[in-house]
């Protein structure tokens, strides 16, 4: 990074004199801002995944459980990137920690995310995962929290928690995903893999409900298939699926005078503005929106939250 650059790319300030750049409270050797953060296209992911990590470790460094949303936030933003060795860190961070507080539950939800997330990383050929440590670390923390159940339940057999734990861990150390009727959708629901899935079940009820002339029901799943984009990193993809869908002849008012089209703007125009005001007004309008749907509303709420941490943060 050249010394005229001084990290104000992303109009944050630098330390006189310091060698390394401040972003939103986390301190990165310039040359790794150089190489990781400089893209247009994955600055604002970049920033958040560091951010996230760092309060995530506050967090720890205080005992508190605030820390499992700002390392699952942080896990989900590198595997955004492709650093699949990252998220693995940040969710054996919230194993670690989980374990160390008896909550055995939660950090085997943790576990599992993590290993979705290997596994992901091997489907795509990820050559961060060719260190052999990344492996040995997510199998290290799967046998503690073997450990801590025994601790935990030593004159109780086995659950069927335990069972399948065990198998993904000593299998012949495959790591293999769970089957996928599983239904366990705890903190793993944050992940990357949960917005993919729901873009597509989003997006593909949205075209269901316009072809079949229910405009208005498409306009929640439309925005809620937009705003899984930008939960992806995507957010150009995410507005654009949306301005494009609005913008036809036979959707275009229904749309335009819809609260969730409105709010779905603002919660974009939030993430890249970082306007807090803006956000404030959001809230409100959440409150207007008729949700048809418990989930949609739930999915929504978690969308809106995650926003609210990346820019407070």
């Amino acid at each position: 990074m050249s010394g005229v650059e001084k990290c104000t790319w992303l109009g944050i300030r630098e330390e006189t004199g310091a060698s390394m750049c401040r972003l939103r409270g986390v301190a990165l050797p310039k040359t790794e801002i150089s190489v990781k953060c400089k893209q247009p296209d994955i600055a604002t992911i970049c920033v958040d995944a560091y951010s996230s990590l760092s309060r995530g470790q506050e967090a720890v460094d205080t005992n508190s459980t605030d820390a499992f949303p700002w390392l699952v936030e942080a896990a989900s933003q590198f595997e955004n990137l492709g650093e699949t060795d990252n998220a693995i860190m940040a969710y054996v961070k919230a194993i670690n920690f989980a374990n160390k507080n008896d909550l055995t539950e939660r950090a085997y939800d943790f576990f599992r995310a993590a290993r979705n997330a290997y596994e992901n990383g091997l489907q795509k050929k990820d050559i961060s995962l060719n260190n052999p440590a990344v492996k040995q670390t997510l199998v290290k923390s799967g046998n503690s929290i073997i450990e801590k159940m025994r601790k935990l339940n030593q004159s109780a057999p086995l659950t069927d928690m335990q069972a399948e734990l065990k198998a993904a861990v000593m299998g012949g150390v495959s790591l293999k995903k769970a089957d996928s009727d599983d239904t366990r959708d705890l903190i793993i629901s944050h992940g990357h893999a949960l917005y993919e899935k729901k873009a597509g079940e989003y997006k593909d009820g949205a075209k269901s409900y316009i072809e079949s002339g229910m405009t208005k029901n498409a306009v929640i799943l439309a925005c809620m298939g937009a705003l899984s984009d930008l939960m992806l990193g995507k957010p150009k993809e995410g507005i654009a699926y949306l301005t494009d869908i609005a913008s036809k002849r036979e959707t275009s008012q229904v749309f335009h005078e819809h609260p969730c089209f409105e709010w779905t703007k603002m919660i974009f125009k939030i993430l890249v503005s970082r306007d807090q005001d803006m956000l404030v007004s959001a809230k409100k309008l959440f409150l207007k929106i008729p949700w048809s749907f418990k989930d949609d509303r739930e999915f929504a709420r978690r969308v809106m939250e995650s926003v609210e941490r990346r820019i407070s943060a």
